[in-house]
């Protein structure tokens, strides 16, 4: 674990979504909802996912909630903060695919107890490694790899026979 982390990040076994709601003034008529897109990993903290950029700003939210396919919502409502936004990768000029780092903002303790069952239900806590199997060969150290996943880094001596 990272040690600017304070909660150990999750990845999930499956796939969920991320919901954006926003309550109408007055709870008059129903809230707006944006679904964001697939959920990389999550903690006690926080998560993070990924979406398509359209040009939407979604600094307007201030709740959001977790989808499971075929399960419906499992986390309703938490409020969150936006805490950084980057650049996936770029498939082409005109579209690129963005990570939201997102930080909960003080969640209830019915929040908290959905996350904990959320997590044990749908998320793993072992990041597989996603070396090729010649790098894997060759470097000695994950750490070292191009493709480290920094959750996990694990010390294995390498055999000499080549």
């Amino acid at each position: 674990m990272s040690p600017r982390r304070r909660c150990e990040r999750y990845r999930l076994l499956g796939s969920a979504l991320v919901i954006f709601e926003r309550p109408r003034m007055f709870n008059i008529g129903k809230p707006r909802i944006i679904k964001l897109g697939p959920l990389s990993d999550i903690s006690q903290g926080g998560l993070s996912a990924e979406y398509l950029a359209s040009g939407k700003r979604f600094t307007d939210f201030n709740e959001l909630s977790i989808l499971v396919p075929g399960n419906g919502v499992t986390v309703y409502r938490i409020p969150f903060r936006n805490i950084s936004d980057t650049v996936v990768a770029e498939p082409d000029a005109k579209r690129k695919i963005m990570r939201m780092g997102i930080q909960f903002d003080e969640p209830n303790h019915h929040h908290i107890s959905s996350l904990k069952k959320f997590i044990n239900l749908y998320a793993r806590k072992e990041v597989p490694d996603r070396r090729s199997g010649f790098e894997m060969r060759t470097v000695s150290n994950p750490g070292d790899s191009f493709a480290a996943i920094p959750e996990r880094r694990h010390d294995r001596k390498m055999d000499s026979r080549e």
